[in-house]
């Protein structure tokens, strides 16, 4: 039996009906949940009741439990620190929601951490279970695209619109900005799957929709080591309940697909007619994150997509990102 804790109830992810997480934790054999902790006591008991289990005062005294095998978080991210290197000094395994850290010493913090005291650490890159997002690398991979060019995807939702998102989402030092953070993170860890590492980022953001503290729309184009470019798009005020689009360009054709209603994708290859793929042609090609560390904790799967590395190398991408909105101009990825 793999046991976990709840961590932390800040993320609307964590929230009826969503709760996507502990859902498909629960999905999984022989996993169960055992124990909540909130900073709030009242959100705890809630929680707790919904869940058959206790809820602990305190964070240490839920990590303290030997039978808590992990821990799965959906707080928000400057609180990651300290809950993550206390988890994984008691040997908790982890399961978080984005973004690893706001800052790059954090984020180092954290890693040192992990890697220290050999947990296994997944991140929500949850867009790569969607098979057609990760098919765009295996296109790349076995050549069919040739050599690859451009790399383009856009994340958004009416969020913003129509006043789902809470206040605080729009307060920068909770949350560290607004929808290239939070959205284009998505985007942002399919670039680097599909497209390798990014060298630099150049930003344009957005603040004239909703007149918040964080921008409501973000681009960000990007340079790959490879010497592809990019474009990473996140918007809080589509029109459409839900937009994901994601396009790759190679030497010899491009690929096209879309999630999140009308989900559809196409190969068009020089020379040939566009091709619809019907999704069901479409292989598996990753787990998505939470079966993925449940196999990492149970079975020794290997971290590599889903890990602290790659989370790190996001928290790199949006401190760039960042920056040069900031600062005006393109800003090195370090």
């Amino acid at each position: 039996m793999f046991r976990v804790a709840l961590v932390s109830r800040w993320h609307g992810h964590s929230h009826k009906p969503d709760e996507r997480y502990v859902k498909e934790f629960l999905k999984q054999p022989d996993c169960s949940v055992v124990a909540v902790w909130d900073k709030d006591p009242t959100v705890a008991e809630e929680w707790a009741k919904e869940y058959g289990v206790n809820a602990e005062p305190t964070l240490e005294a839920l990590l303290v439990r030997e039978d808590v095998d992990g821990i799965l978080v959906t707080s928000a991210p400057q609180d990651h620190r300290e809950i993550f290197i206390k988890a994984a000094e008691h040997k908790k395994h982890i399961f978080t929601e984005k973004v690893l850290a706001l800052t790059l010493e954090d984020a180092y913090a954290i890693r040192d951490a992990i890697k220290k005291n050999g947990v296994k650490f997944y991140i929500s890159f949850m867009r790569l279970g969607i098979k057609q997002f990760a098919y765009a690398k295996k296109l790349i991979d076995d050549g069919t695209l040739g050599k690859p060019v451009q790399f383009r995807c856009l994340c958004g939702h009416r969020g913003g619109l129509n006043g789902d998102l809470p206040e605080y989402w729009y307060d920068p030092d909770v949350c560290g900005g607004g929808a290239m953070i939070d959205l284009g993170f998505n985007s942002a860890y399919l670039a680097r799957y599909i497209m390798g590492d990014m060298e630099s980022v150049s930003s344009n953001f957005g603040y004239s929709v909703l007149n918040k503290k964080v921008e409501d729309n973000a681009s960000c184009s990007v340079s790959f080591k490879s010497g592809a470019i990019g474009s990473i798009d996140a918007t809080f005020t589509s029109p459409l309940m839900s937009v994901f689009e994601l396009a790759v360009y190679g030497t010899d054709g491009a690929y096209y697909t879309r999630f999140g209603g009308c989900d559809m994708a196409q190969l068009h290859l020089n020379g040939e007619e566009v091709k619809d793929i019907p999704l069901d042609e479409i292989p598996v090609i990753l787990d998505n994150p939470v079966v993925a560390w449940v196999k990492a904790c149970t079975e020794g799967a290997s971290d590599e997509i889903y890990g602290i590395d790659a989370a790190v190398d996001m928290v790199k991408f949006m401190v760039a990102a960042y920056r040069s909105h900031e600062n005006g101009g393109r800003h090195e990825m370090v």
